[in-house]
């Protein structure tokens, strides 16, 4: 059931007034809420995830008051419009909320409110930048704030939903291009050393003379990795997972060599395992759903996804039952 949002349509007036101003996009044009008696019978609340496709810096001032939505700024004294002006200083984002654990309050406990939509948000002023978040993966908690036509932060703009608590995740999409191949390097005795013990599968002993060569400054992709593999071969995912996480952040900054794309989704895929094995859902899921972004590129790790011994140990958690799902899905 959709919120009960009672938003005007754009005339061609507003169309003008946004050009004026410099809105980029008519997604952002102001939209007056009408009158409504209607009771919110529902508000969206909850963390979620989002590829932010688009941002714009809006300024209250914008505000055009000769039109009849906005004629009641007029009315309120010099202190009341500069706090209204005040709370309405910030972003207005669009992007595709890829995961969600939002809830529909007061109607629903399932976690998942809309997830897959392409919305419009607000910001407050101060929290980020367009700069920042333009283009990336953020967490962020949702709020959803108009139903009835007030004229509370942000419904005087065409979005109902105010992100705080924000958080950088990375790049809008998984290794969507990659650096070409990475220069030869020559390697410390102490990388060499674990690189035998590595093959040799003497685990501990490679972890220890990898974790020295990278407190020294050699470290790659491939390295992260081993420690990661030795780590979850000696059954220690917690000690897993940070080396894991550092080839996550070099594949969504961008800084992966095309040579190393496949070490580094691998990586990915067995930082999603550690996650499960440590029962953590929501962590493997997510990790998880950036291979659902290109399926026939992640073929195989989604196959793996829904197989794979180690997310046995979510494998009656929601978040996993509708992965694999959706994920059974794209294979087909």
């Amino acid at each position: 059931m959709a919120s009960k949002h009672t938003s005007t349509k754009h005339p061609s007036h507003k169309i003008a007034f946004a050009a004026k101003f410099g809105l980029i996009a008519t997604a952002f044009l102001l939209s007056a809420p009408g009158i409504s008696q209607d009771t919110c019978v529902e508000l969206i609340k909850g963390n979620i995830v989002i590829d932010v496709s688009s941002c714009v810096s809006f300024t209250p001032a914008a505000f055009d008051r000769s039109q009849p939505a906005f004629k009641f700024i007029n009315n309120l004294d010099a202190a009341a419009r500069q706090s209204l002006y005040k709370s309405y200083s910030g972003l207005i984002v669009k992007g595709t909320i890829v995961h969600s654990d939002a809830v529909r309050t007061g109607l629903s406990t399932t976690k998942g409110a809309l997830r897959g939509q392409k919305e419009s948000f607000f910001i407050s002023a101060g929290l980020t930048t367009c700069e920042v978040i333009k283009t990336k993966r953020i967490f962020a908690l949702l709020s959803e704030q108009c139903c009835n036509g007030n004229a509370d932060v942000p419904c005087l703009l065409e979005s109902g939903y105010v992100l705080t608590n924000l958080k950088m995740a990375g790049a809008a999409i998984m290794g969507s291009s990659s650096p070409s191949i990475a220069p030869s390097k020559t390697h410390s005795q102490l990388y060499i050393d674990a690189d035998k013990k590595y093959s040799e599968q003497k685990y501990q002993d490679a972890i220890n003379l990898y974790e020295k060569a990278e407190a020294e400054g050699d470290v790659d992709i491939n390295s992260l990795f081993h420690i990661g593999f030795a780590y979850r071969s000696i059954e220690n995912c917690a000690k897993a997972i940070p080396p894991l996480e550092k080839i996550w952040a070099r594949k969504q900054a961008n800084k992966i060599w095309t040579n190393d794309d496949l070490i580094a989704r691998r990586g990915v895929f067995l930082l999603a395992r550690c996650h499960a094995k440590s029962g953590h859902p929501a962590e493997a899921i997510y990790y998880l759903n950036s291979f659902l972004l290109d399926p026939k590129k992640y073929r195989n790790e989604l196959q793996q996804s829904i197989s794979h011994k180690d997310f046995g140990w979510i494998h009656s958690s929601k978040e996993y039952i509708e992965y694999k799902a959706l994920a059974e899905r794209r294979l087909k």
